[in-house]
């Protein structure tokens, strides 16, 4: 005797019908959300009747060919469209990491990350098949996290490819407003921002000018350099800082060297391959491409660009 087909449990979820039913809800037109679904009108209307079954009442008022949602109909969609929006989501970006390479760069420094890398990416990405992920954390790697390449200041990773990037200068910096009001104030009479993140710019800044520290003025202090960027350029006093964080404002003019000293500090910048990267190739010509990008941001200025105004 031949035996039936398993039928499915009158309790089985039918997640199908609640990816119709989502999308019917966003469109309020089963023609449109069939076209968005590849479907037909006929079968996101079996859908969604498999779905009213499951719930025992209407989640849709029908009247000729326009349709609303009942008020359990809002409900559940309210419940659960943004958990579908998610596994959408996710769905697309595993989708896109099995197209084509990835590359996770990872970096001790945010406030780099912020106003210099990422802006510089666009130059690296056209050129490139290969998508980048960048990820901040001011701690050392682990054996277990998952990067491809390490760019930091005061890291390092033992046994792996490394690449010298460029040298920290530290350069004062001040709003051209600023600049025009304090030109002829000896240095001791500056206002001066600070980042507590890096409280050792400011006193090898003047220390090297032959400055006395007890004769810097600080008028505010700021947890991060991002910070203090911000504030220096709404002109809220003079800032020394490494020159790479502020190559754009000074390039764009919104922020002028007060001093035309640069200080050479006692850092540098550089990158580390992974060795257990799953894409070396990709992370080198990453690091290639920001050891000339570094090259370009860190030339030296021309006179004109160091003249006040």
């Amino acid at each position: 005797m031949m035996s039936k087909p398993d039928s499915p449990s009158p309790q089985a979820l039918p997640l199908n019908a609640v990816r119709v039913f989502v999308e019917a809800a966003r469109q309020l037109n089963f023609s449109r959300a069939g076209r968005m679904l590849g479907m037909s009108q006929g079968g996101v209307s079996r859908h969604v009747a498999t779905l009213e079954r499951y719930f025992g009442q209407p989640l849709f008022a029908r009247s000729g060919t326009s349709v609303r949602l009942t008020d359990a109909g809002r409900l559940y969609f309210d419940t659960v469209q943004e958990a579908l929006s998610t596994i959408e989501l996710a769905t697309r970006q595993l989708a896109q990491s099995q197209a084509g390479a990835r590359l996770i760069v990872r970096t001790s420094l945010p406030t780099f990350a912020m106003t210099a890398l990422i802006p510089a990416l666009t130059g690296f990405l056209p050129a490139t098949p290969v998508a980048v992920d960048l990820v901040t954390s001011l701690s050392p790697p682990g054996p277990g996290d998952s990067y491809d390449v390490l760019v930091t200041r005061d890291l390092a990773i033992a046994g792996a490819e490394h690449w010298l990037l460029g040298a920290e200068n530290l350069v004062c910096v001040a709003s051209p407003a600023r600049c025009r009001e304090f030109a002829n104030r000896p240095i001791s009479q500056w206002q001066f921002l600070a980042a507590q993140s890096r409280p050792d710019v400011l006193a090898a800044w003047s220390a090297q000018l032959g400055l006395q520290a007890a004769g810097i003025h600080v008028s505010a202090s700021f947890d991060h350099y991002f910070l203090a960027i911000a504030a220096a350029t709404g002109g809220m006093g003079h800032l020394v800082v490494p020159e790479l964080l502020v190559a754009e404002p000074l390039r764009q003019g919104h922020l002028l060297r007060a001093s035309p000293q640069m200080v050479r500090g006692d850092a540098s910048y550089s990158a580390y391959i992974n060795p257990r990267s799953p894409v070396p190739e990709a992370g080198r010509a990453f690091c290639r491409w920001l050891k000339g990008w570094f090259r370009e941001a860190l030339e030296p200025p021309t006179s004109a660009a160091l003249q006040k105004p």
